[in-house]
């Protein structure tokens, strides 16, 4: 009497379809497992991060910005520091460009326009456009937006150093390791004084009025006399 079974081939085959089987599925539950773990991780520093910032602005609130640049690697969070974790974090000037960017060679064109109009008008030789002229010329060449291109030019020099002294560049790079693999990411926020010094405020003032260079704000230690403000013109 012969008895039904499986032949060894059948048996292999069905081995080796197990096998690739649950290779799959260990291969998904230990991906599963590494984001999960990264998530974990990312989660972590992103909140470390955001300690560290606030931290920064308290620090910066307290004891003003500071003068010069300022870098230091701490372990983020005080009094809730997590171990793998650290912070570099550094506070540095900003440095503006010497001159706003914009449209120069619409600027140019405007004042071309301008230049032509006051000669059409005059009939003779070329003559030195009025303010009308070149406001006027600027508009019809390049636009409403030219005025304020004009301005900002003029501004600009004024403004720059008390932007430069009034905002600071905080960044804080979080790291972390992996397994064998490092990782990190930077956080970036420009920090800016709540309120700048009235001295300073009052020479921006004076140099818009008066002119680069030029200031009717008494030096430090200079008494007033009665009945006369120091700054006014």
């Amino acid at each position: 009497m012969r008895r039904a079974g499986f032949t060894l081939l059948e048996v292999m085959v069905a081995v080796a379809i197990l096998a690739i089987a649950l290779t799959a599925i260990f291969a998904s539950e230990a991906g599963a497992i590494r984001v999960a773990a990264r998530a974990r991780f990312t989660t972590t520093a992103t909140l470390l991060a955001r300690c560290k910032m606030a931290e920064i602005e308290e620090q910066m609130a307290r004891e003003g910005l500071p003068a010069v640049s300022a870098t230091s690697v701490d372990a983020c969070c005080e009094d809730g520091e997590v171990e793998g974790f650290e912070c570099e974090w550094e506070i540095s000037r900003i440095v503006l460009p010497d001159q706003a960017s914009t449209g120069e060679e619409e600027l140019a064109e405007g004042l071309g326009a301008a230049a032509e109009g006051a000669e059409g008008e005059e009939g003779g030789g070329p003559q030195m456009p009025d303010v009308t002229s070149i406001m006027s010329g600027a508009m019809m060449g390049g636009g409403g937006d030219m005025v304020a291109e004009m301005a900002l030019q003029y501004a600009f020099p004024v403004l720059k150093p008390q932007i430069e002294e009034q905002v600071r560049r905080a960044r804080v790079t979080v790291r972390w390791h992996e397994g064998d693999e490092e990782r990190s990411f930077d956080v970036v926020q420009y920090l800016v004084a709540e309120q700048p010094p009235a001295a300073v405020t009052q020479q921006a003032a004076d140099q818009l009025i008066n002119g680069p260079g030029s200031s009717t704000t008494p030096p430090p230690g200079t008494q007033t006399p009665p009945g006369r403000s120091g700054g006014g013109l």
